[in-house]
């Protein structure tokens, strides 16, 4: 949450709030202070319940600030680098197109605020032109009106698609090695874009605008009739391939977990470089579905990290030696202990 300005659990604000809460607390804040060589920065964020008419009796609402001060989420992005391992993680190989789109924007709008504004003027530029081709398909509009909205999403699609594509061959080429040392079998690991088009996007920034121009202007009558804009990088997706194979079809859990874990410590790396400065890893529940060798392998990896919060319903799954050298916590009936080694 303090990575990212929300929960990856939860959708919306309301999903966070315990139904116990609607009749008793009304606010609550979750904060950090972060401490970088000489600089610290204090990161709040703040949860007010207000009565509304609706089925759920309440709206959540949600305030931010950064040292203090009160910011959009878009300013709050980034601040503070994670890097998250759960079993939904697996939605990675066997999810939709979206868990995976949605993985990409996360990773590189901690590391690009660029990207971050350029993601959210498309999706508002997106909106527009989906509306916009729904009074054409009602009568209400001309087509010839599409220029200018097709123009404005080519081009930030373009600055989208290059960044992703960028990112996607960087975590391909850092994730392959890390993924044969996981592998008993020494597999090979790579990604691959997957365009909303029957062709790859140029590389070239100028070719790639006029090629999502081009089809833009050539989808317009299945656009018109559906409502939507069918190519973009909202519809783009990205492959996992091991061993020449695309995971999504023809890899087990347990090459699909070993696939994740590589490209997760693989994001670690780029967000290490881009920020000069080790993400926290959190490893939520991930341990018990591993056996021995692996958890091992798992907790020797989680030492390179400056800090780590793993959490698992399994404590005695965790060796001696490792409880030995952290700090252990309980929670229990919504009670958080400190527990002695």
């Amino acid at each position: 949450m303090l990575s990212v300005a929300k929960s990856y659990r939860g959708n919306t604000e309301r999903d966070l709030i315990t139904e116990g809460s609607v009749n008793g607390l009304s606010y609550s804040k979750i904060a950090c202070d972060i401490q970088l060589e000489e600089k610290s920065t204090k990161l709040e964020i703040h949860y007010q319940c207000e009565p509304f008419d609706n089925k759920d009796g309440f709206i959540a609402q949600k305030f931010i600030k950064i040292n203090g001060i009160p910011k959009r989420a878009s300013d709050f992005v980034g601040n503070l680098n994670s890097v998250l391992f759960s079993v939904a993680e697996l939605d990675l190989v066997f999810g939709t197109p979206s868990s995976r789109r949605r993985y990409l924007n996360i990773l590189i709008s901690q590391i690009d605020k660029t990207y971050l504004k350029n993601l959210l003027d498309f999706q508002k530029i997106n909106s527009q032109r989906n509306s916009l081709l729904k009074l054409i398909r009602e009568g209400n509009s001309q087509d010839n009106e599409l220029s200018y909205w097709d123009s404005q999403s080519a081009k930030l699609a373009t600055d989208l698609i290059i960044k992703r594509v960028e990112i996607l061959e960087n975590l391909s080429n850092l994730s392959n090695p890390i993924h044969k040392e996981m592998s008993n079998l020494k597999e090979n690991m790579f990604c691959s874009y997957l365009p909303s088009t029957s062709e790859m996007y140029p590389t070239n920034p100028e070719q790639c605008f006029d090629f999502i121009c081009s089809k833009l202007i050539s989808n317009r009558s299945r656009d018109i009739s559906s409502g939507t804009t069918s190519i973009g990088p909202h519809r783009d997706d990205f492959q996992i391939f091991i061993n020449n194979l695309d995971s999504h079809r023809f890899s087990s859990r347990g090459q699909a977990r070993t696939a994740v874990l590589a490209l997760k410590f693989a994001e670690a790396e780029i967000l290490k470089q881009s920020r000069n400065t080790t993400p926290i890893l959190l490893l939520d529940d991930l341990l018990s579905e591993l056996d021995l060798e692996r958890r091992e392998q798992i907790l020797d990896m989680t030492k390179k990290f400056d800090q780590s919060i793993i959490t698992t319903a399994e404590p005695e799954i965790i060796g001696a030696e490792f409880k030995n050298q952290s700090n252990l916590l309980e929670i229990k009936n919504g009670e958080i202990t400190e527990k002695n080694k």
